[in-house]
């Protein structure tokens, strides 16, 4: 028998961490139908208006020895930019599981999310997310080796690049969560 619905492990993750650390002020909700939306966040309070979550999973994959001492976690997801542009999600959670089994989260507007898809992306983006034990993350698809050696020491040059602002920011939900329809 197939079954009525399934989350995969990201989308397991995302909600378990909601419900742990911010589950004081937020309930989640997994949607019975398949709309681009993976996860609905609510205020307990009743008060704001449902936050529609987008998660990806990725796990850790193994890196150069002279690009760990600094790298906690790798990650690389496959999007379509016309699914990310059509989006009804209000956030992208982007879920990176290390080969520890420690979690990393990056929290992104659709709208910031949809600036930073490259103008030569064509059907599929490769988005190669990287987080430094300074608490930063980049992009780093496109660099070469010298460039992500550089990263761990001086960040990316092109804005674009950098995630770092988004890691761990589930302040978002606040945020998405006080708008009015």
């Amino acid at each position: 028998m197939k079954p009525i619905f399934t989350i995969h492990e990201g989308e397991f993750l995302a909600g378990d961490y909601i419900n742990r650390k911010l589950g004081h002020k937020y309930d989640v909700w997994v949607p019975t139908k398949d709309s681009g939306v993976d996860l609905l966040v609510t205020r307990k309070s009743l008060k704001g208006k449902a936050v529609g979550l987008q998660v990806k999973f990725s796990r850790c994959f193994d890196i150069r020895a002279e690009l760990a001492r600094h790298l906690i976690a790798t990650s690389w997801f496959t999007l379509d930019p016309k699914k990310i542009r059509i989006s009804q999600a209000d956030l992208w959670v982007f879920v990176i599981l290390t080969l520890r089994h420690d979690q990393h989260f990056v929290v992104i507007s659709k709208q910031e999310l949809q600036k930073r898809i490259p103008r030569n992306a064509g059907k599929k983006w490769n988005l190669y997310l990287w987080v430094y034990d300074n608490r930063t993350c980049y992009q780093v698809r496109d660099l070469n080796m010298e460039q992500k050696f550089d990263t761990m020491h001086r960040g990316v040059r092109n804005r674009q690049h950098d995630f770092s602002e988004w890691l761990e920011n589930w302040n978002l939900l606040e945020r998405f969560n006080t708008k009015t329809t």
